[in-house]
């Protein structure tokens, strides 16, 4: 059985997200709807890739 992480790993882990998420809050808006049309793009291929998908399920064809 694994162990549990420690309460300092898991310290160091909030500190990270809460770094990165600071980070990202202070991003400008068009590199955020960038980002987003990129998560879009990759989540597109797996779908895409399991099969069944919708018209509306694909992704707008645009740059930011």
């Amino acid at each position: 059985m694994r162990q549990r992480p420690s309460p300092e790993l898991l310290d160091a882990l909030r500190r990270g997200k809460r770094e990165i998420h600071a980070r990202q809050r202070d991003l400008p808006l068009p590199e955020k709807v960038r980002q987003v049309l990129e998560l879009q793009k990759i989540d597109y291929e797996i779908r895409k890739q399991r099969g069944g998908l919708r018209s509306w399920e694909k992704p707008w064809d645009i740059e930011p």
